[in-house]
This record gives structure tokens, C-alpha cells and sequence, in this order.
């Protein structure tokens, strides 16, 4: 009876074990428990990138804050920052910059293109997925973010260095995909075509012109636009990680955003749109398309129509 009771709390602890693994999100290897992503190549799990640190071709960019950078960060990672690649154009600030500008920085920071390149920021956050846009657009075939990021990367005591990270020049040659961006002119063209969906990556406050933020000239949405709040990608606890392809099949879903459609993303000026970007690739959508000038654009145009 004893040894009954013994096997009976042994199940019962090993049942919850795995029911609170199957929930967080991710299991202490590093690797989500979640399979079921269509692209799941584009998103990295800690315990693979762990495995890999001292691959040949592997370039591991930390687009965090130089000053967090220095503080720790994964062995091998060389800091770059957004601002190096994004500009301001017609007055509309952190817009993707010319080809040759990104050529140029990238070939710095030691990416070809046959280089596997690996992208994180604090979490899953709009800095790593801009940066995965950037690259996706310009033609790179191998980029992936890292689950979790730093954040959980750290929470893992997993080996950190505050030696920066040497490159030796290099050269990547950008081919532009144009059906990765869109411009305003797509947008106005494409506002009525029943086979695009528009999906704002803003909070519903942004969405509904509660609030304006920065810039906004005129405060509310693009018309026929859908909001799906770019937080809602990740999870609620800290730090924060890419939910499960189920749940977030479903939240799309849910705002009408189906794999048969065309999709352009949008937000205040592409940052957490490209989060959304991401998710959708990661999805396995094949036409997604990212508004660069996104609503700070939009709404200076007064030509062009906003709804609240």
C-alpha cells in the first residue's frame, strides 16, 4: 500500500511537471515544445544556437543597445544598431535605407549573403523582427530570430562574454523582393481589393484615435484596416517569447487574416509592424507585405482617408 501511494504522488508530480512545460512555452533545453510552425527555420530556439556558437557561417547580430551589449551578451554576437540601416526620407522618420547603405553596413558587421544569420534583442521583440524584415527584403536567405532573446537567454544562464566581438569584412550583395514592402501608393491603390487584408500592429487605443503618439497627424486607422496589437504575439510572462503557432494561427484568424489573402502590416512606423511580419512568415503566409512608412506616412497625406 506504501509503495502504492509512493507510485500514485511520483505520477501525479510528474503529470504537472509536464502540464506547467507544455504551458510556459518553452522547456528548460531552450527549445519550444511547439512544432507546429510552418517556417519554423526562421525562428531559433536557445538551446540550438547554445549548440552552434562557434559554427563556421554563423554571424549572431545583438541589435540591443550598445551600452546592454557591453553589459553581456551571447559569445560571438556582434552589436549592431537599426538606426544603422533606417533613415529618414520625405520627413517620415525610420524608413529602410538605400541598398547600398545596407550593402555596406551589413558587409561591416561581417554578413554575406551565405552567412546563417541569427537576430535578438531583449525578447521577441520589433527591434530583432525589423531587422529580419530588412534582411528578408533585401534577399537574404537565412535569417532567423532567436525565441526568447536575451531575456530568456540569460534566465537560462547560458554563456555570456562582454569581449566585442571581431569581424572581418565582407560583402553582401542586396536583391530586393518588392512583394515584401509596400509604399503608399500600393496601400491607396489596394485600400478596396477584397483580396488584401491590412492588419495595424498598433494598440487599440493608436487604432481607435484615442491616442495619437508621436507624429500622428491626424489620429485613427487606414480604412478597412484590422487590429491585431503586436504584444498579443508574445507571452504575457517575462521575458517574453513567440506563443505557440496554434494559439497564434488562431488570434489571426480571429481578425480575419487567412493565408489565402495578401496581408501588408502596418504600425506608427514599421517597428512593431515587422513583429507582426515575422509571425506571419513564421506562420507560413507567403504574401505578407510591410507598410514602411506605416501611419506616420499615412497620416500626414491629408489627401488620404483616416477613420476613427
Amino acid at each position: 500500500m506504501v509503495k502504492l501511494m509512493r507510485f500514485q504522488r511520483a505520477l501525479a508530480v510528474a503529470v504537472v511537471a509536464v502540464l506547467l512545460t507544455a504551458t510556459s512555452g518553452y522547456t528548460q533545453s531552450g527549445r519550444a515544445p511547439d512544432s507546429g510552425y510552418a517556417n519554423t527555420a526562421l525562428l531559433m530556439s536557445r538551446r540550438e544556437l547554445s549548440e552552434r556558437l562557434t559554427e563556421p557561417g554563423i554571424r549572431i547580430l545583438d541589435v540591443r543597445s550598445p551600452e546592454k551589449y557591453m553589459a553581456g551578451h551571447i559569445p560571438g554576437a556582434v552589436n549592431m544598431q537599426i538606426g544603422e540601416i533606417t533613415t529618414r526620407l520625405k520627413g517620415v522618420p525610420g524608413m529602410l535605407a538605400p541598398a547600398d547603405v545596407v550593402e555596406r553596413v551589413l558587409g561591416e558587421h561581417g554578413v554575406t549573403n551565405k552567412t546563417r544569420v541569427v537576430v535578438y534583442d531583449d525578447m521577441g521583440g520589433p527591434v530583432a523582427t525589423r531587422l529580419f524584415w530588412a534582411l528578408e527584403y533585401f534577399g537574404h536567405p537565412q535569417v532567423s530570430v532567436l525565441q526568447g532573446g536575451f531575456g530568456l537567454w540569460q534566465k537560462e544562464k547560458r554563456s555570456e562574454s562582454r569581449e566585442i566581438a571581431k569581424t572581418a569584412a565582407a560583402r553582401f550583395g542586396a536583391d530586393p523582393r518588392a512583394k515584401r514592402l509596400a509604399d503608399k501608393q500600393w496601400v491607396q491603390y489596394h485600400l478596396k481589393d477584397p483580396s488584401v487584408v491590412l492588419v495595424d500592429a498598433r494598440s487599440a487605443g493608436e487604432f481607435t484615435g484615442m491616442v495619437g503618439g508621436p507624429g500622428v497627424k491626424r489620429p485613427g486607422h487606414i480604412p478597412g484596416s484590422v487590429n491585431v496589437n503586436w504584444v498579443l504575439n508574445l507571452t504575457e510572462a517575462e521575458p517574453r517569447e513567440f506563443k505557440p503557432s496554434a494559439q497564434l494561427a488562431e488570434l489571426y484568424r480571429q481578425a480575419g487574416v487567412t493565408p489565402q489573402k495578401e496581408i501588408l502590416v502596418y504600425c506608427h512606423t514599421g517597428a512593431r509592424a515587422s513583429n507582426a511580419y515575422f509571425v506571419l512568415r513564421l506562420l507560413g503566409y507567403p504574401h505578407v507585405r510591410l507598410y514602411d512608412g506605416s501611419f506616420i506616412e499615412w497620416s500626414a497625406d491629408t489627401s488620404l482617408p483616416v477613420v476613427r
